[in-house]
């Protein structure tokens, strides 16, 4: 017996059928949006980790070829670290780009205020850095280092001789950031060199409202190279 099929049987979607699914597929969209800016802030952490692990490579390199951390001459004479790249010091992270880079010469941007037996005695090419016309994740027109914030990357070196354990950041073992880059939960030690950033907020810590201010690095949107 042949089955027997309704000659009313109903084809496709109602128009409240329709509606229901068009509604579901908004309130999805809606939530993909919402979530955006958190992958968005977290790929730029990524990112941010590979850049400091690059240009730590190149620093390594460079310690190890010429036997010295790159330093302006003042800081080598008096033994005191150096921080690179905060807004509004004096050191500009543009000297640590111009170090690794090889010739400075043909570095197009650099302000040429270092020679080269200062930067880089070899002139030998320790770190190729992606080029960023927006300046952002990157070596920006000006020759400095930009964060994937758009910020420069900041940058601490420790200044030999080592002599003794006076945490002042001249002529000791400690690698001192002036308080930049020191947290209440964590801080660089004897490390050649560090480096961080201040993440979106473009704040240290959860919110501090100086660069020293003694805040949490925990739960925080900064991103550093010793943790």
């Amino acid at each position: 017996m042949e089955p027997k099929f309704s000659r009313n049987r109903r084809q496709g979607f109602t128009l409240v059928e329709l509606l229901v699914v068009i509604t579901i597929i908004a309130v999805l969209a809606m939530l993909s949006f919402a979530g955006a800016p958190m992958f968005i802030d977290r790929g730029r952490k990524v990112q941010a980790l590979a850049q400091f692990r690059d240009v730590s490579a190149g620093l390594q390199q460079y310690i190890t070829e010429n036997q010295r951390p790159p330093l302006p001459q003042a800081n080598r004479d008096s033994g005191e670290d150096a921080v690179f790249g905060d807004e509004g010091g004096e050191l500009t992270n543009d000297f640590i780009v111009a170090a690794l880079y090889g010739d400075v010469s043909t570095l197009q941007g650099f302000d040429n205020k270092y020679t080269q037996e200062e930067l880089n005695p070899k002139k030998e090419s320790y770190l190729v850095l992606p080029m960023t016309p927006a300046k952002k994740n990157g070596m920006g027109p000006d020759c400095v280092l930009y964060d994937p914030w758009g910020r420069p990357v900041m940058i601490a070196i420790n200044a030999p001789p080592f002599q003794e354990d006076k945490a002042d950041g001249v002529k000791d073992r400690l690698l001192w950031t002036k308080g930049i880059g020191e947290y209440t939960d964590t801080k660089p030690r004897e490390q050649d060199f560090v480096f961080w950033a201040f993440g979106k907020d473009g704040k240290k810590g959860k919110g501090g409202k100086s660069k020293t201010d003694p805040v949490q690095y925990a739960n925080s949107d900064d991103v550093v190279s010793w943790q």
